[in-house]
């Protein structure tokens, strides 16, 4: 049951400017992408658009989850090797295995890559949801929200400042809001 929020918890509506002025939107303030090498500890974000090819963004998925496979293996490599030599490469082999498989439980959270979209790019991202919750090695978690955009309000070209019209006062920029859904998806344990 979706509860009421109060009215000073809702976004206010926008005012009204004049025919003549123009708005111009600011782009979505976003961190910078991280690169697909990084550590576990950052993650791993793929913005979706209404023009980002279906595919395209899968496969990115796809390949960001297999990077985190990788550096899973690397690490527990990486604690094989600082042991005494084996005198067979298959017990080597075999306890780098066992060394991933407890390591893989051990995580409290496995590597999510998220998926972001917003406005009119929802359907896109819930579509690409549906593709990977429809595959039983993907586990799936879904997030809405809102977030704020700026969007700058430019008065007509030769207008003065002295002949505002009635003495109405025009902000130069104002706060929209835009709905946005985050996906979350990580590897089937």
């Amino acid at each position: 049951m979706a509860q009421e929020k109060s009215a000073s918890q809702r976004p206010r509506k926008m005012s009204r400017i004049p025919k003549d002025y123009k708005v111009e939107k600011r782009p979505l303030l976003r961190p910078p992408i991280t690169s697909q090498y990084a550590n576990a500890s950052t993650s791993k974000i793929v913005y979706v658009s209404t023009k980002t090819p279906f595919m395209s963004a899968v496969k990115r998925v796809q390949k960001l989850l297999a990077q985190a496979e990788k550096r899973l293996a690397q690490s527990a490599a990486d604690q094989v090797s600082k042991r005494p030599k084996y005198s067979h490469v298959n017990d080597e082999i075999s306890d780098i295995e066992r060394i991933a498989s407890t390591m893989a439980s051990q995580k409290d959270e496995q590597d999510e890559i998220v998926l972001k979209g917003t406005g009119k790019a929802i359907a896109k991202a819930m579509s690409l949801a549906l593709w990977f919750q429809q595959r039983v090695e993907y586990n799936v978690r879904i997030e809405t929200g809102t977030v704020g955009a700026i969007d700058d309000i430019i008065p007509p070209e030769g207008e003065d400042e002295h002949m505002q019209d009635e003495g109405e006062d025009i902000p130069e920029s104002r706060i929209r809001y835009a709905s946005t859904i985050q996906i979350f998806v990580s590897a089937a344990a």
